[in-house]
């Protein structure tokens, strides 16, 4: 026997072995053997491509070990069901991938993640009762692929009456997606209106929260009817409020530091302006959509995202911002992080002490400066436009 065709038998159903796990289902055992028996029956003939007696082959062999049959009295298989779950899952996924974010999947799901093309242990015993308790017959591995494809087509996006639907019904698996979506919109809003920051300070508000909307949600007590946007408005609604309150005792405690303080020491820079909330990773701008994190009819919330960005080096948008302005921004924070005065500032870059030149030089500088806040207070604005 041809040695090539022997290596090219036993690679192919090499691969078919692990792409629908024909070992494990028990359809075959014994590869090498296989492959002989592939490459003795059904040779390549004189006029046949690779790609057409790779094609012609398969179809013949899984004919002839009678895949078809073998599929019908595997039905009730785990290990079918779940061969034919990650068959359409990776249809889904392609189709996730592929496919313009859902608006369920903007107001519902984490950054990166889907509900829209996510599907539950429920929504899989529906489909697989559906579409396989009456088995259609496979002739191959293909067809049963395409077969899987053309369900994941059909099904797929989740309706999101349907999703709205499970959340109702206390479905675990759509709510956790929502709780780890709800999670950094916590820690964004902590920041923004209380300047709370770190995990472990936000949880009992980000974990409040979400016990709140699931019980509103599950009761039936937001006004009907119920869609993604209600839910995600109804929890920064929430988290707004508790927000507010926590700001309202903050303000009602005593306290001996300034409410106010410009200056930060360099071992407090890092701590405050380098947090989870605000590294690239997590910052909402991925999505890239700003609309759902800030409200832009509050002033304090858009001003607390422009010092966000203005202050961290790493955040996604900060070279965007202060792109030829980097001299000038080194100069205003030594006057408003490092407290130097003007005439100081004016003395290390300038080397000018005293006299008339001093004076003119601060003059400059302080509406450099001026001019400097309003160039970048128009530029964010304007991205934030962008990124809306």
């Amino acid at each position: 026997m041809d040695q090539h065709l022997k290596k090219d038998s036993l690679e192919l159903l090499t691969k078919e072995c692990e792409h629908y796990r024909l070992k494990r289902l028990g359809f075959l055992r014994d590869i090498r053997k296989e492959a002989e028996l592939l490459a003795s029956r059904f040779p390549p003939k004189e006029d046949e491509t690779f790609a057409q007696w790779k094609s012609r082959c398969l179809r013949e062999y899984y004919r002839y070990k009678g895949f078809s049959a073998f599929c019908r009295d595997n039905i009730d298989n785990p290990d079918f069901e779940t061969l034919v779950r990650t068959l359409i899952n990776t249809y889904i996924q392609k189709a996730f991938e592929s496919s313009p974010r859902t608006e369920t999947d903007r107001f519902l799901a984490p950054d990166l993640d889907t509900v829209s093309y996510a599907m539950p242990p429920s929504l899989f015993q529906e489909l697989y009762t559906i579409y396989f308790s009456a088995m259609p017959s496979f002739g191959n591995t293909s067809e049963l692929d395409r077969f899987c494809g053309s369900i994941a087509g059909e099904r797929f996006p989740v309706d999101e009456a349907r999703i709205i639907g499970s959340l109702q019904e206390n479905d675990n698996f759509y709510w956790e997606k929502f709780y780890t979506k709800l999670r950094p919109i916590t820690d964004a809003f902590c920041y923004q209106m209380s300047g709370i920051t770190g995990a472990n300070n936000t949880h009992d508000i980000w974990s409040d929260t979400c016990i709140s909307v699931n019980r509103a949600v599950v009761e039936h007590r937001l006004k009907e009817p119920v869609d993604s946007k209600a839910i995600i408005s109804y929890s920064v609604g929430i988290l707004k409020n508790k927000n507010k309150e926590l700001a309202r005792s903050k303000a009602r405690t005593p306290v001996d530091v300034d409410t106010l303080q410009y200056r930060l020491t360099a071992e407090d820079d890092e701590k405050y302006f380098n947090n989870p909330i605000t590294k690239p990773e997590n910052f909402p701008s991925q999505i890239p959509s700003l609309s759902t994190y800030i409200d832009y009819s509050d002033k304090e919330s858009v001003q607390g995202y422009f010092v966000v960005i203005l202050y961290n080096k790493e955040h996604p948008l900060h070279d965007t911002l202060v792109k030829g302005y980097e001299d000038k921004i080194g100069r205003m924070f030594e006057h408003y992080i490092d407290g130097m005065s003007y005439e100081e500032i004016v003395a290390r870059h300038y080397g000018i002490t005293d006299g008339k030149k001093l004076t003119k030089e601060c003059a400059r500088l302080r509406q450099e400066t001026k001019r400097l806040k309003n160039n970048l207070l128009e530029r964010f604005y304007k991205m934030l436009e962008q990124y809306r």
